[in-house]
């Protein structure tokens, strides 16, 4: 086998797989009392994303109030109390790191634009997204590398 075309094959086998986004997955009962885990894992993610510790603190912060939003604004089911844990999945790609919070719920309250939570995490992330696919309602934030990363 022609050696350079072997090479050729191997980086951009190397190059597709380093293109692959990394995802990490946490999932807590839907209780205050467990969302420093998703504090945490957040400040691990971002320093792995390669995070100044000023944006390792803004996204802890900003994934802390979405957690807490979406435990202020929605309600489990009562009868199945597992089934609306908060799952916080982050999504690490080459150029920005996503932050997916989901949980399943049976009332559902959207926070209003205006509400102070919701104001604060629209400042400390680049976009923030709220969404309900039937039963599960999702929190997506995206934090972007800067240009000198």
């Amino acid at each position: 086998m022609d050696p350079e075309s072997q090479s050729d094959r191997t980086s951009s086998t190397v190059s597709e797989a380093a293109a692959e986004p990394e995802t990490v997955l946490v999932r807590v009962p839907a209780d205050p009392d467990y969302l420093a885990v998703i504090r945490s894992a957040s400040a691990h993610v971002a320093t792995k994303f390669g995070c100044t510790l000023s944006e390792v603190a803004d996204l802890r912060l900003a994934v802390d109030e979405a957690s807490g939003l979406m435990l202020r604004h929605t309600v489990g089911d009562r009868r199945d109390p597992g089934a609306g844990d908060l799952e916080c999945r982050f999504i690490l790609a080459a150029a920005e790191l996503r932050v997916v919070l989901s949980r399943q719920a049976q009332d559902v309250a959207r926070p209003a634009d205006d509400d102070f939570g919701w104001t604060i995490l629209s400042a400390l992330v680049d976009d923030i997204v709220w969404r309900v696919d039937g039963a599960t309602v999702h929190v997506e934030i995206v934090k972007r590398r800067t240009a000198g990363s």
